[in-house]
Parts: C-alpha cells; sequence; structure tokens
C-alpha cells in the first residue's frame, strides 16, 4: 500500500494576514492619489488614510500571531506571513514614528515673525474652503510660539528696496514655492508682499506663506508667515520652514552689506 505524505496544513490566519494588509495598503494608496488631485479635502484625506493604517495594522497584527502560531505547530504559511509583516512595518513605520512627535509638540499651525500685526493672506482667503483652518491668525498661538521659538523674530536691515526684494526672490526662487500674488518693494512709498503655496509630500497638503517688507523706524523690515489650511498639528513643519526661511535670508542680507 503506498503511503501518503504528511503535508502539515496551511494557516488560515498567516494568508488572511497577507490579504488584510494588502487591501490596507490599496485604502492608503487611493487616499494619497486622490488628496494630491484634489479629490478629497484635508479632513477626508487623513480619515481614509487613518482607515488604510488601520486595515494594515490589523493585518500586522494578524501576520506576528500567525508566524507565533507557526512557529510553535510547524504549519504552513510562513512566507505570507513574513510578507504581511514586512509590508505592514514598512506601511505603518512612518505614522508611527509621527505619533510620539505630535504628542511632545502643542497643538500649533500657524507661525508668524510679527504677533501685533500678522502679515494676512490674500489669495488664500480665497481658496481655503470652509472646511479648512481660518487664515486669522490665533492670538493663542503667540505665547506658545514665543515660549517654543524665540528666534523666530522679524529681519531688520540697512539695504535699498532693491536689494531686499532680490533676497526674498532668491529664497523663493531656491525653495521652489509657488507664487500666487507679488508686489515689490519700494520703500517708504510701498510696502512689499509675497503670497505663496506649497504642498507636503506625501497627502500634498497645501500650507500658505506670505512675506511681507515694509519700512519700520527708517529700515527695512521683513516679516513672514507660514500656516497650514488643514489640521490642528503641523508636527513642527511651519516653524522649521520659517526659521530656515528667515537664517537663508539672514545670510544673504549680511553678504549684501558687505558687498556695499
Amino acid at each position: 500500500m503506498r503511503r501518503v505524505p504528511l503535508v502539515e496544513p496551511t494557516s488560515r490566519l498567516a494568508v488572511w494576514s497577507l490579504r488584510i494588509t494588502l487591501v490596507g495598503l490599496a485604502v492608503m494608496v487611493v487616499a494619497v492619489l486622490a488628496a494630491r488631485t484634489d479629490r478629497l479635502d484635508g479632513l477626508q484625506a487623513v480619515v481614509a488614510l487613518a482607515i488604510g493604517i488601520a486595515i494594515t495594522g490589523m493585518g500586522l497584527l494578524a501576520a506576528l500571531i500567525a508566524g507565533a502560531t507557526i512557529w510553535f505547530s510547524g504549519y504552513r504559511g510562513a512566507r505570507q506571513a513574513a510578507a504581511a509583516a514586512l509590508l505592514g512595518l514598512a506601511a505603518t513605520a512612518y505614522p508611527a514614528a509621527m505619533v510620539p512627535i505630535g504628542l511632545s509638540l502643542p497643538a500649533m499651525n500657524d507661525i508668524t515673525t510679527d504677533f501685533a500685526d500678522p502679515p494676512g493672506f490674500s489669495i488664500a482667503t480665497m481658496a481655503r474652503p470652509e472646511t479648512a483652518n481660518p487664515v486669522a491668525y490665533p492670538a493663542a498661538f503667540a505665547t506658545i510660539q514665543r515660549r517654543l521659538y524665540p528666534e523666530i523674530r522679524p529681519i531688520e536691515v540697512d539695504l535699498p528696496a532693491e536689494s531686499v526684494n532680490a533676497i526674498v526672490t532668491d529664497l523663493v526662487e531656491d525653495r521652489r514655492w509657488t507664487v500666487l500674488d507679488q508686489v515689490d518693494y519700494r520703500g517708504p512709498e510701498r510696502e512689499g508682499r509675497v503670497e505663496m503655496v506649497t504642498r507636503s509630500l506625501l497627502l500634498g497638503f497645501r500650507d500658505d506663506i506670505v512675506i511681507r517688507i515694509r519700512t519700520v523706524n527708517g529700515r527695512s523690515r521683513i516679516d513672514m508667515r507660514s500656516a497650514s489650511r488643514y489640521g490642528s498639528q503641523d508636527f513642527g513643519v511651519n516653524a522649521r520652514r520659517v526659521i530656515a526661511a528667515l537664517d537663508e535670508m539672514r545670510a544673504a542680507a549680511r553678504r549684501a552689506q558687505r558687498e556695499r
């Protein structure tokens, strides 16, 4: 009598862990594409992405449980469980890393160098839908910003209007921000203003940026503001953007003063 070789059964949980993970990844991809093509607004995109992450997390958990079961029982399905675990870890690593950052920072989405008279948005006022954040700078942010980012303050320089305009223009070109409106600075005769927008790398969320140039006490003063259109927490993105831009403009101003 021919003996039939014994074949260990395949773990159904391992198979389903991979299926669940793939479904979660598909939801995440659709959410990203829909957000970047403006088919979903900010809140809808975050909800859709969160659902995809949750599904992927369930698949990852199932893969870990299946892996432990396979280890002790000898069932087949290790490949499916390993694939689900690797895909799940890759997809959830970045969101998981953002959680402690968000918990360590206060809920802020707007940064300015001038608390008394923040540079205002013009085009953004018309572009922001009802579900977006208001364009007015929240007064409650001022105290928090002073404590967390004392280095964010206006730039005052003794340079002609042409040099100040060139400094701001070079910054905007280097950063590749999309200019929505621009008025050149002409000293005491007319203040300058550049309004721009930039998009986040993943979901393409829009952040509005404005740089204002005016004459104060005979000197050229540069103020800047950066604000997120969606969400109450920007994970420090606007502050880092403003700090880097101010540092770059200060360095350019020092070079221009040495060359005079």
